[in-house]
């Protein structure tokens, strides 16, 4: 899936058109008012032109990275257990600070709302949730379910995919954030420090 970013760092998801030159500019028709936005297209399976994989093709991406046998071995109880673990991933979006919102305006008020996800309830279910949280949370569950000494790596790796992915779509390019040294597993989110930036220095300074 393709976003857009407005020079100042912020997401944008109107109307664009292009330009003669092949620049994108915001609006549906060109106007003064236009800005060029950046694209980012973040598709980790380019056979699906969608943007978006099938919760299987997730699964089996999944069971590869895992690494321990052949994901064309498993049995449909394997992949229902991974539907199971998707949908939990959901469970951790809806719940997560940086879960995303959309925002309308209706004569001059700006209402914002958070943007809904549904479970999974088949394997071939497509959800607007970018392929790599699910991936990664389909492992982090998986190897906590195995029991598996490999969750030590994969417990914060799915934890920082799912704050950085979650920020950047929330908030753009605007505003980062580091992550402590020592990861917390009772509080995933305590980890996050932000960076804010002081326009008089341009220096930047964690809060």
């Amino acid at each position: 899936m393709t976003t857009y970013y407005l020079p100042n760092g912020q997401p944008y998801s109107g109307e664009v058109h292009t330009m003669s030159d092949g620049s994108v500019m915001t609006g549906a028709t060109h106007s003064n008012t236009s800005e060029k936005v950046v694209q980012e297209s973040s598709n980790s399976n380019p056979h699906i032109k969608n943007g978006r994989s099938p919760l299987q093709v997730m699964c089996m991406q999944a069971l590869r990275r895992y690494g321990e046998f052949s994901p064309g071995t498993v049995d449909g109880d394997v992949l229902l257990m991974f539907l199971d673990f998707a949908n939990m991933v959901i469970d951790d979006i809806r719940m997560h600070p940086y879960a995303p919102t959309s925002s309308t305006t209706v004569s001059g008020v700006t209402s914002t709302v958070p943007i809904t996800f549904d479970y999974y309830e088949s394997l071939n279910d497509v959800r607007d949730i970018d392929d790599i949280i699910i991936v990664q949370g389909l492992i982090y569950h998986y190897a906590m379910q195995q029991g598996s000494e490999k969750l030590q790596f994969y417990m914060p790796m799915y934890h920082r995919t799912l704050n950085q992915q979650l920020w950047r779509r929330l908030n753009g390019y605007t505003v980062r954030y580091t992550e402590t040294t020592t990861y917390n597993n009772d509080e995933p989110y305590s980890n996050l420090k932000l960076i804010t930036s002081t326009p008089a220095s341009g220096t930047y300074s964690g809060q």
